[in-house]
């Protein structure tokens, strides 16, 4: 007995204020990590609303003096902006000149594959998923094809090829291992500015 209470008692409260301190602590990490989430969400909203006010018009002289690596987002916003205003976004899209199907398409596998190959395939279905090889080809960057190819008939909806997660995570770390995003944006800004005349407003 310690100041007139049983020696129970202050287990029990002792294990009640490491209980509290863990509880405490994954309170704070939680709100950090929530914090942080919030932050970069922000951050890609922000950036996404400052591409689409400045490329609602593209002029021959806003291509030439966007920087390379923000020119394909800038492009692919102005396209989506297109896209958006369309009753059927499907068929808006399967209207488009192949060299803007092909800007888009790459918009959003950078997007994703910096993440890993899969991660595109997991976000993104038809019409997109079939252009990218051809968009890849025609900037020159035809290297990615064939990691894209392997991974392509799992997600393809008309393919009888199954999910093999062994083959997925060989083919991204592969793949990973060879990315370079800054690189597919500058191939993508040079193709664009060979291609400007389809894509001024």
């Amino acid at each position: 007995m310690l100041f007139g209470v049983q020696w129970y008692y202050w287990v029990i409260l002792l294990v009640a204020i490491i209980i509290a301190i863990f509880a405490w602590s994954k309170a704070l990490k939680s709100g950090k990590e929530r914090r942080e989430r919030l932050k970069k969400e922000a951050a890609i909203w922000k950036r996404d609303y400052e591409l689409r006010e400045k490329f609602t018009v593209l002029t021959e002289e806003k291509l030439n003096s966007t920087e390379e690596t923000e020119l394909l987002h800038g492009v692919a916003m102005n396209i989506q902006a297109s896209l958006e205003k369309a009753t059927d976004m499907t068929e808006h899209f399967n209207a488009l000149p192949q060299e803007k199907k092909f800007v888009y398409a790459l918009e959003y596998f950078d997007e994703d594959a910096k993440k890993s190959l899969s991660t595109f395939f997991k976000n993104n279905g038809e019409p997109l998923i079939s252009v990218v090889p051809d968009a890849l080809n025609a900037i020159g960057a035809g290297k990615y094809v064939e990691h894209y190819g392997r991974l392509l008939p799992m997600y393809d909806p008309d393919s009888d090829v199954s999910i093999d997660y062994d083959i997925i995570a060989r083919v991204d770390e592969e793949f990973s291992s060879v990315y370079n995003s800054d690189e597919l944006l500058r191939l993508s800004a040079k193709y664009i500015l060979k291609n400007k005349s389809i894509f001024l407003s």
